[in-house]
């Protein structure tokens, strides 16, 4: 079922890149940005809330490995990005169509 899942997932996140272009690329970066913005702050808020020594370490280390998995995403998305667009630049040397 997790397989149904995920491939229903890629093939949408492929239909939507295809028809939306450039649209489905900026509400991704806009949405990663803003991920990022939201675990720097719960992180921050989690740190002045006094917690329990075990529970505060937890969900510190919890909160940095999410804001470490969306940096590496918005790598990703920034070299995806970077990428389609030497393809674009390179179709309109040669002259072909991207």
């Amino acid at each position: 079922m997790l397989g149904l899942v995920l491939d229903g997932a890629h093939w949408l996140d492929d239909w939507l890149k295809a028809h939306l272009g450039r649209l489905y690329n900026m509400v991704l970066g806009v949405g990663l940005g803003l991920g990022i913005s939201a675990a720097i702050t719960s992180l921050h808020k989690e740190i002045g809330q006094g917690l329990g020594a075990w529970k505060l370490a937890g969900l510190i280390a919890f909160q940095a490995l999410l804001l470490l998995n969306q940096l590496a995403q918005l790598r990703d998305f920034r070299n995806d990005v970077r990428a389609r667009r030497a393809e674009r630049k390179a179709a309109r040397r040669t002259g072909a169509n991207p």
